[in-house]
Order: C-alpha cells, then sequence, then structure tokens
C-alpha cells in the first residue's frame, strides 16, 4: 500500500514500522467484520437489534447484459456511495457487511435514533439510486427489509494474522434476508414487530401471490407469515415512544 493511499486512510506509519490510526478510523475498524487484534473475544447477546438488509433488483441480469468493466464500475460506485450514506445518516450503527450488490446494517441497541437512521439510510439511498445510479440502466432497483429481533455477537481470531474477524448471527437476520427478497424495487418491507411496538406505521400486502412466497419461506416463525408489512412512514412521537416502551419479547 502506497504512503499516499495509507495517508488517506488516515493511518500513520511510525519509524519502527507500526501503524498508528486516528480516533475516527478506529471507530470505523468497530463496525466492520474485520479488526485489530488486542486480545478480547466478544460474545454478547443483544436482545433488541434492527437489522437492515438491502439488495438490488435486478443486477443478475445486469451482469448478463453488460460488459465486465460496466458492472465493476457499478458496483464499485454502489459500494462506494453506499458507504458514504452510511456513513452520514446511519453513524450509530453497530456494525455492516457489504454483500457485493447488498449490504447487511445492525444496530444492536434499539431507540429512536436507531430507527430513524435504518429508515433514513434505506430511503436516502433508494433516492439517489433512482434519480443517479441507476439511472442509465432503466431496470435496476433496490428493495429491502428492516427487522426486529435479538442478535448475538462474537469475535475470533483471524488465525495467524494480527486481526480478528467480528460477526452477528440470530434468526432477526436471516429474517431480515429472507423478507427482502420478497421486496419489489423501492419497497422496504418492515418486521411484524416494529409495527407492533408502534415505531413504524405500515401497510398491510395480502396479494396473493406475495403471501404464497412468504409461506414458502424455510425457517421462518409463523407469527411473521401472517402479513408483509410495507413501511409507510415513522411514528413521529416515536421518541417519547422509547421513554415508557417495555420490549418483552
Amino acid at each position: 500500500m502506497s504512503d499516499d493511499i495509507i495517508s488517506e486512510l488516515g493511518i500513520n506509519a511510525s519509524g519502527n514500522d507500526t501503524v498508528e490510526l486516528d480516533s475516527l478510523t478506529l471507530e470505523a475498524l468497530k463496525k466492520g467484520p474485520i479488526d485489530i487484534f488486542d486480545n478480547v473475544y466478544l460474545g454478547e447477546t443483544r436482545p433488541h437489534s434492527l437489522i437492515l438488509c438491502i439488495d438490488v433488483r435486478g443486477f443478475s441480469d445486469f451482469m448478463c447484459n453488460n460488459d465486465e468493466t460496466v458492472v465493476f464500475g457499478l458496483i464499485k460506485s454502489f459500494t462506494a456511495n453506499f458507504l458514504s450514506c452510511l456513513n452520514q445518516f446511519g453513524y450509530n450503527c453497530s456494525y455492516y457487511k457489504l454483500l457485493g450488490d447488498g449490504a447487511l446494517v445492525i444496530w444492536d441497541k434499539l431507540d429512536g435514533v436507531a430507527i430513524k437512521e435504518a429508515v433514513t439510510v434505506f430511503t436516502t439511498y433508494i433516492e439517489f439510486a433512482r434519480e443517479e445510479l441507476f439511472k442509465p440502466f432503466g431496470n435496476l432497483s433496490i428493495g429491502g427489509a428492516l427487522v426486529l429481533d435479538k442478535v448475538y455477537k462474537y469475535e475470533i481470531s483471524a488465525e495467524a494474522s494480527q486481526l480478528k474477524y467480528r460477526d452477528y448471527v440470530g434468526y432477526g437476520i436471516n429474517l431480515a434476508c429472507r423478507l427482502q427478497n420478497l421486496a419489489a424495487g423501492g419497497e422496504l418491507i418492515v418486521s411484524k414487530k416494529l409495527v407492533d411496538i408502534g415505531a413504524i406505521y405500515a401497510t398491510k400486502n395480502m396479494d396473493p401471490e406475495v403471501m404464497k412466497k412468504l409461506r414458502a419461506l424455510k425457517g421462518v416463525k409463523p407469527e411473521d407469515r401472517e402479513a408483509i408489512f410495507l413501511y409507510k412512514d415513522i411514528n413521529p412521537k416515536i421518541i417519547s415512544i422509547f421513554k415508557v416502551l417495555s420490549l418483552d419479547f
């Protein structure tokens, strides 16, 4: 890695070949899958977490119908702009993982700020993609799902390197990834729990074809097969809701 690139990343190399990181870079590392090894391994349960999963619609056909340089250029722009959006509007997220033509973002502490950030990241980015990023390609769009559920955070050593690997697992992640497949371009499916606690206003989609697909999903609890809830708006009283809300589920 060149000195110029290292400098741009906020990384300073000292005379004895050690690396010094500024505070912003350290904060960013804490939200990614790979972190600097510090002999501390986490194994924690986060009972009320928000999971946002997004994916590009039409990307498989796009790859088949375009030259690799076009595909590479789009995915680089998609990723770079999504990270910029996340840094600006989802600053308090706990973790993110890039998934090629999609992404997974987790806020492992539920409050009004987390819900606002998750929704804003989604709505802001689909608007940008529609008006700018995907404009030359009419068949591309973004769908997603936002789920409230328990997740488990863990860290392991990355073998011989001086790095450690961090990840989250849990039913909520599986549910978000499955539900997003049912979202049309521009749609954000929200979990029943988010609607039940009054944080999100949503409309039910009881279309027979969509319901058939929902009930065919594997590894989904019965209560999450009852209906598809499409995001409509955030409850404007969301901050006061969390002052009195009991999340015993």
